[in-house]
């Protein structure tokens, strides 16, 4: 069926899927929610649920979201091209069950109609042209956390409690000592407060793009770090693959993901993304940012990789 989806697409033309396309990818999400019900769709816990649990038990967590599963198709990406070991990697650790571990899948398939109009038809898209990838590696009996635990702010319509989100969110690095490893030029809390409240912060720059390049260079230097410190991943796909390495050697890893874009929305206000002054921001091909001269910031560079 879905060799046959995939060629119908491919000989219809673009014009025609635009119109379509959508008309169909609603269908088939109406009927999911509101006749068939759930059947191989995960269980995946609220935004709020997933940090109460990661506070609660201390957990690690990797996070996938569409790129990840674009990767495990073959697909490249804008900041990091396909490649074998790094696919077949993610899709086992899709598979992974750990109690001091938990997976995060975005939280997009029940009803999304919290969600903002843009979202909303994306992730209608995503599902209607990738669901049947997902259900290759999620399972129905399995609860995962929700991957939008650092990105609570642009997709959700209502934004009113999103402060109280971030405030969860800091106290799970609160008087806590970080280790962030980073793409070189996002720069991270840089300008805001988002950890402020750590007991110390350090950094290990890398590539800001196809960081997986350079895998093996990046953990041998993390595995310097000792073991007693806390371990925040922003580096793309390549995060989930460090972070559980990272996890096996007995570190506490989180994978935020670009957590800092979308705080620098909130605290702007913003209902988009715009750029910000030193940062890298694929999403919007911000990926030439000024150079940062911040004595704070360079203090807590401990590594450059690249």
């Amino acid at each position: 069926m879905r060799n046959l989806i995939d060629y119908i697409r491919n000989i219809t033309p673009l014009t025609l899927r635009k119109k379509v396309g959508p008309v169909l990818g609603y269908l088939a999400y109406w009927y999911r929610t509101r006749v068939r019900g759930r059947t191989w769709e995960p269980q995946v816990l609220s935004i709020r649920e997933t940090i109460e649990k990661i506070s609660r038990e201390n957990l690690s967590v990797i996070r996938f979201g569409d790129g990840e599963l674009s990767l495990i198709e073959h697909a490249n990406l804008g900041f990091q091209q396909y490649d074998v070991s790094l696919a077949t990697r993610l899709r086992e650790i899709l598979h992974i069950e750990n109690e001091k571990l938990i997976i995060c899948v975005p939280g997009i398939f029940g009803r999304i109609e919290q969600f903002t109009s843009i979202a909303f038809w994306f992730e209608i898209h995503h599902l209607f042209r990738h669901g049947h990838t997902w259900k290759k590696f999620l399972s129905p009996a399995r609860i995962y956390g929700d991957a939008f635990i650092t990105r609570p702010y642009l997709t959700f319509k209502d934004k009113q409690n999103v402060g109280e989100i971030y405030a969860a969110l800091k106290s799970i690095w609160t008087n806590t000592d970080v280790v962030l490893i980073e793409g070189a030029q996002s720069r991270l809390g840089v300008g805001n407060d988002l950890f402020a409240n750590c007991a110390s912060m350090e950094r290990i720059l890398c590539p800001p793009e196809n960081a997986y390049t350079q895998y093996n260079a990046i953990l041998q230097e993390t595995k310097k770090v000792a073991e007693t410190k806390l371990i925040l991943i922003s580096l793309g796909p390549a995060a989930k693959i460090l972070a559980y390495d990272l996890f096996k050697l007995g570190y506490r890893v989180i994978d935020i993901g670009h957590i800092d874009m979308e705080y620098e929305m909130f605290l702007r206000n913003a209902d988009h993304i715009v750029p910000v002054r030193y940062k890298y921001f694929n999403e919007i091909d911000a990926r030439n940012p000024e150079i940062c001269n911040d004595p704070v910031y360079s203090s807590q560079i401990i590594a450059t990789i690249l």
